[in-house]
């Protein structure tokens, strides 16, 4: 599910801004950015996403913009490694002059700002991304709503095609009959007088091949189990894209084993609702 939070602190040397974006993904895949001087700070905040989010691509962008009062610190070793550069460039050019202070610390890494120390710059980034995480997590609950109702309503379409087949499969047996006898006078012109041992005998041979007592059970099953795991509180993703295979695989075999038209007629209804409902739970975590 998609998610947005966004937070600001101020630290004693910077302002803190930190944003979340998460997308729809199988598994969690996440992005921290903005803390590569801060790799013990990245793995905290690491541990803080997954306290929140079980799937989905989750990115964290953290700002540190520094304010003019932050310390500044004189990088010395680096500033001597360009005097002397400088200083022999300028007797190999035979170049008057000598090298200002001004000019050496305008040159890059010279002069540095004072980094913040890690354990006060957390005491202010991480309420900044608990409070991103939070709306971002708010924001996926609220689509996540809307989301319950959209596949509740897909089961309970489903239900409602699973009632009509079992309405046909109960009238599969008579049907059956009929067209066996009305086959058998077709080849034979009614010259054959039906043996209705034998004929009740072949019909339910017919109707053992082609029973869904057994598939419709099992839909049933997974359809309950989709709705508790709707209304449960435990991220319910994986195992509502695992029932949406098992119900295209039991819907299949109830296409291939029905020769009723009504009930192909449902089961057709029934896979394009299966393949709605599996479009709608790769967006659940």
């Amino acid at each position: 599910m998609t998610g947005y939070g966004h937070a600001q602190r101020q630290s004693h040397t910077a302002t803190i801004v930190v944003s979340v974006k998460t997308l729809n993904h199988k598994y969690l895949d996440l992005k921290i950015s903005g803390l590569e001087a801060y790799p013990a700070l990245e793995l905290k905040v690491q541990e803080m996403v997954g306290q929140y989010f079980a799937r989905g691509h989750v990115a964290v962008q953290i700002t540190l913009e520094r304010r003019d009062r932050a310390p500044l610190t004189i990088n010395t070793d680096i500033a001597r490694v360009y005097a002397a550069a400088l200083q022999k460039l300028a007797q190999d050019l035979q170049l008057a002059g000598g090298l200002s202070l001004d000019t050496l610390v305008r040159l890059e890494g010279v002069l540095q700002r004072a980094e913040e120390p890690e354990a006060e710059l957390w005491e202010h980034l991480e309420p900044a991304v608990h409070e991103a995480l939070t709306q971002a997590q708010e924001s996926r609950t609220r689509e996540g709503q809307l989301l319950a109702e959209e596949l509740l309503q897909i089961i309970s379409l489903l239900e409602r095609e699973l009632d009509k087949i079992e309405q046909s499969a109960a009238g599969v047996k008579k049907l059956y009959k009929e067209r066996l006898q009305e086959r058998v006078r077709e080849l034979t012109g009614n010259a054959v007088e039906l043996d209705e041992g034998r004929l009740e005998m072949e019909v339910a041979l017919l109707a053992e091949r082609s029973d869904i007592t057994e598939e419709l059970a099992r839909v049933k099953i997974h359809l309950r189990a989709a709705r508790e795991a709707i209304a449960g509180p435990e991220p319910a993703g994986r195992l509502l894209d695992f029932l949406a295979q098992e119900l295209a695989r039991e819907a299949n075999t109830i296409a291939a084993k029905a020769k009723d038209a009504q009930i192909t007629l449902c089961v057709l209804e029934m896979k394009s609702l299966i393949e709605k409902f599996r479009e709608q739970v790769r967006n659940v975590e």
